[in-house]
Parts: C-alpha cells; sequence; structure tokens
C-alpha cells in the first residue's frame, strides 16, 4: 500500500510541473494586446491584428514592423507557435516561419480546431539573435 501510494504521489508531482513548465515560460513573454503597437527593439515597433474574429477554422495571424520614422520593415525573421494553453501537447503547431508577403506583412495561419483559449508564441529575430519572445491570447 505504501509503495503504491509513493507511485502515485510521484506521478501527482511529475504531472503538475509538466503543465506548470509552459506556464512558467509564458511568464518570461511579453504579452501582445489587440490594437497596441508593441516595441521590439532599437526603434523597431510591431503591430497585430487577425484576418477575422477567431472562429473555429482557419484565421490567419498578420503582423506589421516598423522603423524609427515609421516606415514598414521586413529585416527580421519572425517565428510562431501555436497551441491551446489549457491543453498542454495537444494542439501545438511547433515552431512555424511567418511568411512575408508583397505588402511587408508577416503571415501565420492559425488552424482553431476546437474552441477555448488559444496562444500564438512569437519569436523576433535579427540573424541568430533573438530580439524578442512575445505571446498573443485569444480565445474562440
Amino acid at each position: 500500500m505504501i509503495k503504491m501510494s509513493r507511485k502515485l504521489l510521484f506521478i501527482a508531482i511529475f504531472l503538475l510541473a509538466a503543465l506548470a513548465w509552459p506556464q512558467a515560460q509564458d511568464e518570461e513573454m511579453q504579452v501582445l494586446k489587440p490594437g497596441e503597437r508593441f516595441a521590439i527593439s532599437d526603434g523597431i515597433s510591431g503591430e497585430w491584428e487577425f484576418s477575422q474574429k477567431p472562429q473555429i477554422g482557419m484565421v490567419i495571424l498578420k503582423i506589421q514592423l516598423f522603423d524609427k520614422n515609421d516606415k514598414k520593415i521586413s529585416s527580421l525573421a519572425i517565428s510562431g507557435d501555436s497551441g491551446m494553453p489549457s491543453m498542454p501537447g495537444s494542439h501545438e503547431t511547433g515552431e512555424i516561419a511567418l511568411k512575408l508577403n508583397k505588402k511587408m506583412n508577416y503571415l501565420l495561419p492559425v488552424n482553431v480546431v476546437m474552441p477555448g483559449d488559444w496562444a500564438i508564441k512569437l519569436i523576433f529575430r535579427r540573424g541568430e539573435e533573438i530580439l524578442l519572445r512575445a505571446i498573443i491570447h485569444f480565445d474562440v
């Protein structure tokens, strides 16, 4: 009986630690709010929006970057990973590079497969240097 209780206790502690891990990483990220410009580095800022109100199905995240003179730029690399924080390991896409279109918008398709809380983790890079880790939270 005692051996079984220790095993269950170990499993419970392991599962709690595993569930807390993504939240600990999220705390190190800048939270990006809709409609607000965010600072990246060296006078570079950005704005984001969805192609439509997020719902079940495909939605496109659009990010625009600006220099200190408010001119659009495309000199950074951005990658994103979307998923459901409440269901770690279930719907994460893994890190995907955002594509740049002709209008100098960075685009990321997000496949929303069920209602609930969703997040997109973003990494902004110049070469190999990480300038910003950020996260966007949204509900469907």
